[in-house]
């Protein structure tokens, strides 16, 4: 990256952003919200296909306009736009975040941002080219489940805390499990596709593309790094190859540590379980219970559960505040687009390995 690298188009935290919202279903819909209720930024525009949800949006956005297509939104030369923030279904995502760079807009684009690492790279070349950020809508990693296996991890990594400090952490990571069981996928709101998860045209994957980016993103993050190798299985409706998967197992190999994650949508309950093992202790988030074994002893607390809301609304401050802080300092857009690249390339590796029934594939 050079150091030049979006230094005319930082925003500091101090001024108002104006943001365009594209794609107003369950996550456009929560965004509203979210903007409303955190400092510096006015939605000026929310874009949607289905004339259902315009009008919705309309009664929701007295001081904003509504287009149909995000190509009306381009041609509007009164609606100020600093930032599209993209909501769409993944297959819309490339091709949208690529108009809103070459337009020179800032980029908050929903998981997956890019599908292959390809695309990825593609993408983050475009944002580097127009010196714009673009940052992935990765809200678990400032969720609380996510912030306290940081803090179980991350004390392992402090000086002269191999042995977990004392403290609540768990000393060198080596292992992490990811659980998530559902018994249906979310669905999407009336108006449009409510069912779009299962579909390929619109979704480009199924459960592994869809939560297991989630936990893709939360392994990097936690290792600090990305795999050198992984396997991985699914199941399709039917054992249709056709569908879009609907269970997945994946393994990611991170050389001295290794991260198992189990995706379901077919498991007949709704439950979520996620732990980290390291040299000095265990921590384990089952739905909303926290419990430990480190150099503490051994504890347990409470936290809410994941599967509580499909919206996760309650996380949107922590992570705009995160946008803001890496849009005013150019020097860290590097950080976000490494993340996107690296869970586009662990992603397209894992379907890889399920297509060559489950082989290890190097990442």
């Amino acid at each position: 990256m050079s150091e030049t690298y979006g230094a005319r188009a930082a925003i500091g935290r101090e001024e108002t952003v104006s943001v365009a919202v594209v794609g107003f279903g369950t996550a456009g819909g929560a965004r509203l919200s979210g903007y409303a209720a955190v400092p510096g930024v006015e939605v000026t525009a929310v874009v949607d296909p289905s004339p259902e949800r315009r009008e919705q949006a309309a009664r929701l956005l007295p001081r904003g306009r509504v287009f149909a297509s995000y190509e009306e939104l381009a041609a509007s030369t009164d609606t100020p736009v600093d930032v599209v923030d993209v909501c769409t279904p993944p297959v819309l995502h490339d091709p949208l975040t690529r108009a809103a760079l070459v337009a020179g807009r800032h980029v908050i684009c929903e998981k997956p941002v890019a599908v292959r690492g390809a695309d990825a790279r593609e993408l983050i070349a475009l944002a580097r080219e127009r010196g714009r950020l673009l940052f992935p809508s990765h809200n678990y990693g400032t969720s609380p489940l996510m912030r306290t296996l940081r803090e179980a991890v991350d004390g392992g990594r402090s000086p002269g805390a191999e042995d977990g400090g004392g403290g609540s952490g768990v000393g060198r990571l080596e292992s992490a499990t990811f659980r998530v069981l559902r018994d249906r996928h979310a669905r999407g709101v009336p108006g449009f596709a409510p069912d779009w998860r299962r579909s390929v045209e619109l979704a480009g994957g199924g459960i592994l593309l869809d939560h297991g980016t989630h936990c893709v993103y939360m392994a990097l993050r936690l290792f600090g790094r990305a795999p050198v190798k992984l396997s991985c299985t699914v199941e399709r409706a039917g054992g249709d190859p056709a569908a879009v998967d609907e269970a997945a197992r994946l393994r990611l190999d991170f050389g001295d540590g290794q991260c198992d994650i189990e995706l379901s949508w077919t498991s007949g309950e709704r439950s979520n379980h996620y732990a980290v093992s390291g040299s000095a202790g265990v921590l384990s988030i089952d739905d909303g219970e926290v419990t430990g074994r480190t150099a503490a002893g051994r504890w347990r607390r409470s936290l809410v559960s994941p599967s509580k809301d499909q919206t996760h609304l309650e996380w949107f401050a922590p992570m705009y505040e995160d946008f803001r802080r890496v849009l005013a300092a150019p020097g860290l857009w590097d950080g976000p687009a490494r993340e996107i690249e690296d869970t586009a390339r662990i992603v397209e590796a894992a379907y890889a390995s399920a297509d060559a029934g489950g082989r290890t594939v190097p990442v």
